[in-house]
């Protein structure tokens, strides 16, 4: 995901989500009289941290947005100015001691759509554990499974796309095959010393009104995209849109469904 433009203009189902479970979640959480320091982790384009997440924070003192991709963070910085708000590089999955880089730690962490695409998951939860403050909480909000990622597995079976997705297991998350996400989720975060309030991977759907929105949602996200000749790249999307379809992707009056199910942990370091 590095063209922050397109991405902007193609995740609304990244923001309805992330609408929906703050609205959710964050009255559960507990708010300091004096103001909070805040990390988004995975912020992308900074859309979704300017826009949803900033609004509906109750008491804020300062917001930071991290992300792996240098070209997401200078959009970020010159698109979503403001005086409480900053974006860094950082990658969550393999950044050591991050408490080094940011020593006074943070009250709360929230992630919307990031930590599917992380292989350690260990590593990533141990990192945002060391990052929070005693007694500071996380949200972590990303995809558990969704057809999308078989999409990925069933074109770099293709002989004509393989040579770009030769690496296609890195891209699809560890619990996209499990029988019981949450339970493993779960299980992960106590492990590393979190105390678990909820961890659920409840059913969703997504409504693209039309194929051409559907087409940039998935152009928007797609990891292999940029490894393919420019003169191929509109084939390779169309077989995308195909194999998609022949999954568990509703298509009707030109609209199409996506169904998934989508993690949602809300995790405490203890004081």
């Amino acid at each position: 995901m590095e063209n922050a433009e397109l991405y902007v203009s193609s995740n609304a189902l990244q923001k309805r989500d992330a609408l929906l479970v703050l609205t959710e979640f964050l009255p559960q959480m507990g708010w300091q009289e004096e103001g909070e320091t805040i990390l988004d982790v995975g912020c992308g384009s900074g859309d979704v941290t300017h826009n949803l997440l900033m609004p509906l924070l109750p008491r804020v003192e300062q917001v930071m947005g991290v992300d792996v991709s240098n070209d997401m963070v200078n959009f970020a910085s010159k698109t979503f100015l403001h005086n409480s708000l900053s974006f860094r590089q950082l990658d969550i999955e393999r950044s050591v001691q991050p408490r080094v880089v940011h020593p006074d730690g943070f009250t709360k962490v929230f992630s919307f759509y990031c930590l599917h695409w992380v292989r350690d998951q260990r590593q990533c939860l141990t990192n945002i554990f060391n990052l929070l403050q005693p007694g500071g909480e996380t949200l972590l909000v990303f995809l558990a499974n969704n057809p999308l990622f078989d999409m990925y597995q069933n074109m770099s079976e293709k002989t004509q796309w393989n040579q770009y997705m030769q690496d296609v297991s890195k891209f699809i998350p560890v619990y996209q095959h499990k029988a019981n996400p949450a339970q493993i989720m779960s299980d992960l975060a106590e492990d590393i010393g979190f105390n678990v309030i909820s961890c659920d991977a409840p059913y969703f759907e997504f409504t693209f009104q039309n194929a051409n929105i559907l087409r940039n949602a998935i152009k928007a996200v797609n990891p292999f995209l940029k490894r393919i000749p420019s003169d191929q790249q509109n084939e390779f999307l169309r077989e995308s849109l195909i194999e998609l379809a022949k999954l568990k992707t509703k298509m009707n009056d030109g609209k199409s469904v996506a169904r998934y199910n989508l993690m949602i942990a809300h995790l405490q370091r203890p004081e």
